[in-house]
């Protein structure tokens, strides 16, 4: 699970998490991940930053989704990194709005 800050894979991973207090395990094929520049606890998953990453886990009941961490990750392609200042333009760009 070597990914480093910032970089975009194309892999097989599989993740673990909590619901409503139970634990599930999901694996997702052919899936495109990419780590934030910011994350410094990388394999637990930050609910609110990779928001768009827990709506894939289950769009129904994402508000209940906790405690999520990367078991395993199988790297396909490494296929480059996140711009690191396009978050910050569309944040502003957001507010102006």
């Amino acid at each position: 699970m070597n990914i480093d800050k910032g970089e975009i894979v194309f892999c097989n991973l599989e993740v673990s998490y909590e619901r409503k207090g139970k634990k599930y395990n999901k694996k997702l094929k052919k899936f495109i991940f990419a780590r934030k520049y910011d994350d410094n606890d990388f394999p637990n998953i930050d609910v609110i930053k990779y928001s768009m990453f827990i709506n894939k886990l289950d769009r129904k009941n994402a508000y209940y989704i906790s405690n999520v961490k990367i078991v395993n990750l199988d790297i396909i392609v490494r296929t480059g990194y996140i711009h690191r200042y396009e978050t910050i333009k569309t944040r502003k760009f957001a507010r102006t709005n």
